[in-house]
């Protein structure tokens, strides 16, 4: 296997990217889920998780939990524009609609929050077939009580690419095992 695709460290914010490719294509759904209840109980801040799956056959799926699609940003915007065209006015319902369609794409397509779109791609490529990985933009100050939940994926689990300050690395590493 190759190097992991790397990424350039965020500048001016206090955000890390953690990505760990795990033995199954069901594991980083798993290893998410633990995440969010730890950042429920205000013990992580994940800005973004992308879940990148491949199959025996080598189909990739991409699931992102943040950015937003130009999709959802169309239906976003339509109802913010029916809303504005039922206050002004019946005539202008559909107008406001269709507008508010139009910007919330427009939105979408040039604001990207969260992880950059070509470095998952490139990490949904690196990945083996029949594994996963989970990318995160997260806080790099959090709970020590993440990385004892990490050691439930000993060995099952291991880093492939973070900009997470040298220690937070070593004990993330040590909870998978690598360490």
């Amino acid at each position: 296997m190759t190097d992991a695709p790397t990424t350039e460290e965020p500048t001016g914010t206090s955000q890390d990217i953690l990505a760990v490719v795990l033995d199954k294509p069901s594991r980083a759904s798993e290893l998410l889920l633990t995440l969010v209840n730890l950042s429920r109980e205000g013990k992580l801040t994940m800005h973004d998780a992308v879940i990148v799956a491949k199959d025996e056959e080598g189909r990739t799926s991409i699931v992102e939990t943040v950015d937003v699609t130009p999709a959802r940003g169309a239906l976003a915007g339509s109802w913010w524009g029916m809303l504005a065209g039922l206050i002004v006015g019946g005539p202008l319902f559909i107008a406001g609609a269709l507008g508010g369609a139009a910007a919330g794409a427009l939105y979408a397509k040039l604001v990207d929050n969260g992880l950059e779109d070509d470095w998952v791609k490139d990490m949904a490529e690196w990945i083996q077939p029949d594994t996963s990985a989970l990318l995160l933009l997260v806080d790099s100050g959090f709970h020590p009580s993440v990385v004892e939940e990490l050691r439930r994926f000993e060995g099952i689990g291991r880093v492939a690419v973070t900009t997470l300050p040298e220690q937070a690395k070593s004990d993330i590493e040590e909870a998978l095992g690598q360490g």
